[in-house]
């Protein structure tokens, strides 16, 4: 490491909050909000007066609840003061910062759609692209373009949470982390990763190669105790390493699965054969890399709500539902700098849960695990929503399954579903098993019971087939007409 790059370092970890917090606290990712809380609410008499409080020691649900209101509007007045979109967007709707008082009244600021992030991303931007440290491009799974700027306070930011999240799953310093991401052309997760390691002092190794023994031997050279990557691609890497060496015998604390849904079939799959638990991180480009994360009691994921608030609504009404209730997902960055994104619809299906959980942490709210994206969904029979999370979680609990795709077709008023399987054991008897457990799924059994589907046909493909890409799409709707 040059003098330079060291200097940076040391000015950073200097910044980080994430150092602040004790070697013997219980719940580092909550503390680390809590202690943003207390500096915010030290710093500004409006909301210690909002909180009632001369000091604020115990952080409660309620002090953190108007913790981020306060930010909503400090973040709604720097928006309408420096980007053009919402500029124009509060003085149509005719709201103002200061008439988001209560969490009622977070519905009177309007939504903002993915489209028009798409439209024209530079319209959100807060700054100069000269003050740019990174820009990075998504198309997500829609297909539409989107740029996010990030300054360096910004990467600071995502930095500190992901170094509190790793600390909150059990890091030290005496832990090694492997990131295991395929290339990924729009952004690269594994920069955020390896710079949050080099800051805490962490060791880290990285290996986008999908050759099993490129990474295995990475894994072994770095004596990594702590893995994270894409699912699927973890999944790959150990149907192909298990049948190599032991994995049991490597070590390995945990796995953190990112970037895409995790099955719970798959999960209890990957903990068996890695003997370590799987952890779940749900995260959106938009607003960068841990959004939310499982802790060891894989009862929700506790939520970043120092940087962002989120709400569940009904997506057909736009009103709020009720903890534990599953919606359209909606969030509102609370000290972006850049891309600024109010009320953004990020259009997965999800639910809240209120605190405490069962690890201790008691004002932290987390999200349900997501149930799949809205702008994945596709009818069937009488209008029946599937959705790919539906089939990875019956698919995947058989082993020797490494991939799969769906496509839908019609023979006359009958659904026809196509699964092609990428598997390693391509048997009658599995043929049947993978039949069996599709047209128990409830929108696929009633289907079949309305005589407007067909029962599902599998078509099995040597492995090595079905070439390996990050978010692939699943299903591949092939009828001509259909609602």
């Amino acid at each position: 490491m040059g003098i330079w790059e060291a200097m940076k370092t040391f000015i950073i970890r200097r910044r980080l909050l994430a150092n602040m917090i004790s070697s013997e606290c219980k719940h580092p990712l909550e503390e680390w909000m809590a202690i943003k809380a207390r500096m915010t609410f030290k710093k500004n008499r409006e909301l210690r007066k909002r909180i009632g409080k001369n000091k604020l020691e115990e952080v409660t649900r309620e002090d953190f609840d108007e913790y981020q209101l306060f930010c909503v509007r400090k973040q709604m007045k720097y928006a309408e003061e420096n980007s053009p979109y919402y500029k124009d967007k509060f003085r149509n709707a005719g709201v103002r910062p200061e008439d988001i008082n209560t969490w009622d009244d977070l519905q009177k600021i309007p939504f903002t759609e993915p489209t028009d992030l798409a439209k024209d991303s530079m319209y959100f931007y807060a700054v100069s692209r000269t003050k740019l440290a990174r820009e990075f491009t998504t198309t997500g799974t829609t297909g539409h373009r989107k740029f996010i700027g990030y300054t360096v306070n910004d990467l600071v930011s995502k930095i500190d949470i992901v170094a509190s999240a790793l600390k909150d799953i059990g890091m030290t310093g005496e832990d090694s982390l492997h990131i295991m991401f395929p290339l990924i052309t729009a952004w690269d997760p594994s920069v955020i990763m390896a710079g949050a390691c080099k800051i805490l002092g962490y060791k880290s190794s990285i290996c986008s190669d999908p050759d099993a023994e490129k990474q295995l031997t990475t894994i072994k050279e770095s004596k990594a105790t702590y893995i994270i990557g894409v699912p699927s691609f973890i999944h790959r890497i150990t149907t192909l390493t298990n049948k190599i060496i032991d994995l049991k015998n490597l070590g390995i604390k945990k796995i953190i699965s990112t970037s895409e849904p995790l099955p719970e079939s798959l999960r209890h799959s990957l903990e068996e054969i890695w003997g370590c638990k799987v952890l779940d991180v749900w995260g959106i480009t938009e607003f960068g890399l841990a959004c939310a994360v499982e802790c060891d009691s894989q009862n929700g994921l506790h939520t970043d709500e120092a940087n962002m608030l989120f709400e569940i609504i009904d997506p057909e009404t736009g009103k709020h539902v009720p903890d534990g209730t599953f919606g359209e997902l909606v969030i509102t960055s609370l000290s972006a700098e850049c891309s600024v994104l109010i009320r953004y619809r990020t259009r997965d299906i999800a639910a809240m849960l209120a605190p405490p959980c069962k690890c201790g942490a008691h004002f932290n709210r987390r999200l349900a695990k997501p149930k799949g994206r809205m702008d994945l969904q596709f009818k069937i029979g009488m209008g029946h929503k599937i959705y790919p999370i539906l089939f990875d979680e019956v698919i995947f609990s058989n082993k020797s399954i490494v991939d799969y795709q769906l496509k839908i077709t019609k023979n006359g008023y009958k659904d026809i579903l196509t699964f092609e399987v990428e598997t390693t054991t391509p048997t009658d008897a599995l043929k049947e098993k993978i039949i069996n457990d599709i047209s128990q799924i409830t929108e696929i059994k009633q289907g079949l019971e309305e005589d407007l589907v067909d029962i599902p046909k599998i078509t099995f493909v040597d492995f090595g087939t079905m070439q390996y890409t990050v978010k692939a799409k699943k299903i591949l709707d092939c009828r001509e007409n259909f609602d």
